[in-house]
């Protein structure tokens, strides 16, 4: 198609859009409409004459480099590690540390937020978190946490 051509079908799918909405026409109006809309675009996204939009070099390079998609996964699960151990944090938390307004008048004994979940995590993870290296991990992570304001660092929880 020549440049003529596409401005014409450009023109007719305005038209054709602008009569279906403004003209309030019947359901089978709308569907023959939508149809010529559908075989329109088949048409102009089919024209080899078009510039196609291509990403810059360099978001190719990086689609393409090993490392860069290595990253990217490691990025991805260690995000997805962290959310799942925050929600499994705050669950263990609501269960067993009684809201604020319940501990006033009560003696209440702080406990660090990591000591508390940390044989928690334990059990939760089994025999893949008997390691130093995946204790270490959930630390950390706890420890991000806490620092990203997710989670508290103390909590009350009432003597007895």
């Amino acid at each position: 198609m020549s440049a003529d051509d596409r401005a014409h079908s450009l023109a007719r799918l305005r038209a054709l859009m602008a009569m279906t909405t403004v003209n309030g026409c019947t359901e089978e109006e709308e569907l023959s409409a939508a149809r010529k809309v559908a075989k329109l675009i088949e048409q102009l996204d089919g024209q080899p004459g078009q510039s196609v939009t291509t990403d810059p070099s360099w978001a190719a390079r990086e689609r393409d480099n090993p490392q860069y998609q290595a990253l990217l996964e490691k990025t991805t699960q260690e995000g997805l590690l962290k959310a799942a151990l925050q929600e499994l944090a705050l669950g263990h938390i609501n269960t067993v540390s009684p809201l604020r307004r319940n501990t006033r008048g009560q003696a209440v004994e702080h406990v660090s937020t990591v000591e508390l979940l940390r044989p928690y995590f334990n059990m939760m993870l089994g025999s893949a978190g008997a390691s130093r290296l995946a204790r270490g991990i959930v630390d950390d992570i706890l420890a991000e946490l806490i620092y990203d304001g997710l989670l508290p660092d103390v909590l009350a929880i009432p003597r007895g």
